[in-house]
């Protein structure tokens, strides 16, 4: 009998024109799940290895690794392509340096602790209760 092992391949979406990843387990009738990203895809074939205990198939984690160095790639890329602003980082710094100046904090009070309100309390309390127990002597 052959171990059960967890796969991962790519399917049509019916709903868009998009490929869609599919995991699941060998031997059983339907997939765990589809996710939209090759990201995402092997994050459930890792939570579903912990779950089963199944081992991920060497060819699918070589083609999921393969598409996500593509996908960081191709986001480097589009990130060098797009235009830097007109302002350079150094000019926005100095600019914002000024408005966080001329906003003026405002003042809080001190709070007052805890253990230094109780001997205030028990100092208004010792009079009365001394007093109390003069009249109860008399």
């Amino acid at each position: 009998m052959e171990a059960k092992v967890i796969i991962v391949s790519i399917v049509k979406s019916n709903k868009s024109e998009n490929n869609v990843w599919a995991v699941g387990i060998t031997g059983e009738e339907q997939e765990q799940a589809y996710c939209k990203s090759a990201y995402k895809a092997m994050r459930f074939a890792f939570l579903l290895k912990k779950q089963t205990g199944f081992y991920i198939d060497d060819d699918s984690l070589k083609m999921l690794s393969e598409e996500i160095a593509k996908q960081k790639a191709e986001a480097a890329a589009q990130a060098e392509q797009e235009p830097q602003s007109e302002v350079p980082a150094e000019e926005s710094a100095e600019v914002q340096q000024p408005e966080a100046e001329a906003k003026p904090k405002k003042a809080r009070k001190p709070r007052a602790k805890k253990a230094q309100a109780q001997p205030e309390a028990e100092a208004a309390i010792a009079p009365i209760a001394q007093t109390a127990e003069l009249l109860a002597f008399v």
